[in-house]
């Protein structure tokens, strides 16, 4: 009971503090040459994108027997970062990614952390609370939290009071990704063996990966890597897919100062522009969220 009312309190100030969910940070004067004019025609290639609000990079590299997509990410505010659920609605739907973009409007999406496949921890997407992470408490996987500063910490296998800073903290945050693990240490150094829920992962396996990586407010990074033996648009080859403490390693060569893996397998996919630019090893596999960059309605 004492768990429910904690759970109640935090909502009832995240509505206080927060009556409607908007990420009002503005980035762009930290990067004054990524974004174009106001009215300004987007330009757009094969592998970017930049507008008045967005710039994209994409790039593709062979990394250990497997093809890396890292789409390199400007956003002038969090609004044109935002979480899409199938159909809208957390937990109680799936689609096909190409669906997925469509219904999200997006320029660019990533695999989501499929939260509604586990029974507890904090979820959030676009500042609104989907799931409460005090009354339903994780305190095994590692969380992502995404606040509206632009900042990013990830929480290793958060404590009780760690989901009740959480809970006082809501009306800050902009996402919560519940999946994990967290890839690199608090020096952006690559996680090791030693590194618990990363030793412990039952997906540290070689596999198709869908990572979130954090630079600084405003520019991230989304990554995709092919596997289960698809073939290598690169060169004349099959994709492995990365461990996971592979991943670590490249996340760290890209520079990331934080680096947290999402959904991967048979769901990892990117999409770009109109079409899927990865190679899925089951591309009409059904997911229930995607990282989306968009530039609304």
């Amino acid at each position: 009971m004492r768990r429910l009312l904690c759970g109640m309190l935090a909502l009832m100030l995240l509505a206080a503090v927060c009556p409607c969910a908007l990420a009002e940070t503005d980035f762009s004067a930290a990067f004054p040459d990524k974004f174009l004019a106001e009215g300004e025609e987007p330009v757009v290639t094969e592998t970017s994108y930049r507008s008045h609000n967005i710039a994209i990079e994409i790039t593709t590299q062979r990394f250990i027997q497997s093809d890396v997509y890292v789409a390199d990410v400007y956003v002038r505010t969090l609004d044109y970062f935002v979480r899409h659920y199938a159909q809208n609605d957390w937990h109680k739907a799936t689609d096909k990614m190409p669906v997925l973009a469509a219904e999200s409007n997006a320029i660019l999406a990533l695999t989501g952390d499929s939260s509604q496949n586990f029974r507890s921890g904090w979820v959030m997407g676009n500042g609104q609370i989907e799931r409460d992470g005090i009354v339903e408490m994780n305190t095994v996987r590692d969380i992502c939290v995404v606040y509206k500063s632009g900042e990013v910490r990830v929480v290793p296998s958060p404590t009780k009071e760690d989901n009740e800073q959480i809970g006082e903290e809501a009306g800050d945050i902009w996402h919560i990704f519940l999946f994990g693990p967290s890839l690199l240490d608090e020096e952006g150094k690559a996680l090791g063996k030693n590194y618990p829920t990363l030793a412990n992962s039952n997906v540290k396996s070689a596999n198709p990966r869908s990572v979130f990586g954090y630079y600084e407010p405003g520019h991230y990074c989304f990554v995709q890597v092919d596997g289960r033996l698809t073939s290598s648009k690169l060169e004349k080859a099959k994709n492995k897919g990365l461990t996971l403490g592979e991943l670590a390693e490249l996340m760290e060569s890209l520079g990331c100062k934080a680096a947290y893996n999402l959904d991967g397998g048979r769901s990892s996919m990117m999409w770009f522009g109109d079409q899927l630019i990865s190679t899925p090893a089951a591309k009409n596999r059904q997911i229930g969220d995607v990282l989306v960059i968009t530039e609304g309605e």
